[in-house]
């Protein structure tokens, strides 16, 4: 279960960092689709890079002479992590939440003075997460294993960043 939280955790977080890529960066007056893309985008990104980080896992948990202690070292670790990851997770959505009621003043609100602020608090809270899920950890495997994952999703949001800048530029080049 643990695990199937941190996968939709990871996931929602792929989505939020394509729509925050691509926010801003087309002159569209009708942006539903292109913000749509931009969370699938998001989400297909964040698939890429938690198969690499499954695929690491499993290479090491194969090639572990304790295989057992691994597993039971990993699922501590995921554990710890949800108690940074699930606060903060909740902190956001019910911040979107609120961006669905109808008044134009709690929307710009929410988005001034708490989507930014946790935007920003992003990569910190996904830092201070991966180290308090691997600071009681009794293996190495275990620390290097949450150093890649956390790496894998802090170069997330600069990849897509490129993605958007990218197709920014065709867009623009395109309408000249």
């Amino acid at each position: 279960m643990t695990l199937l939280v941190l996968y939709l955790l990871a996931s929602l977080d792929g989505a939020l960092c394509g729509f925050r890529a691509f926010a801003g960066r087309s002159a569209l007056i009708h942006k539903r689709a292109y913000y749509s893309h931009a969370l699938l985008v998001g989400a297909v990104a964040a698939q890429v890079a938690i198969f690499l980080s499954v695929a690491v896992l499993f290479i090491a948990v194969a090639l572990s002479s304790h295989r057992a202690e691994l597993r039971g070292d990993l699922a501590s670790a995921a554990g710890r992590m949800l108690c940074v990851f699930l606060p903060y997770a909740a902190a956001v959505l019910s911040n979107l939440a609120l961006r669905a009621l109808p008044s134009t003043d709690i929307r710009a609100a929410t988005s001034v003075m708490m989507l930014g602020p946790l935007t920003g608090l992003r990569p910190f809270v996904m830092i201070a997460g991966v180290l308090y899920g691997v600071r009681s950890s009794h293996l190495l495997e275990s620390k290097l294993l949450g150093v890649f994952v956390l790496t894998a999703m802090l170069f997330l949001e600069g990849f897509l960043n490129r993605i958007a800048a990218r197709r920014q530029l065709r867009e623009l080049t395109s309408a000249i």
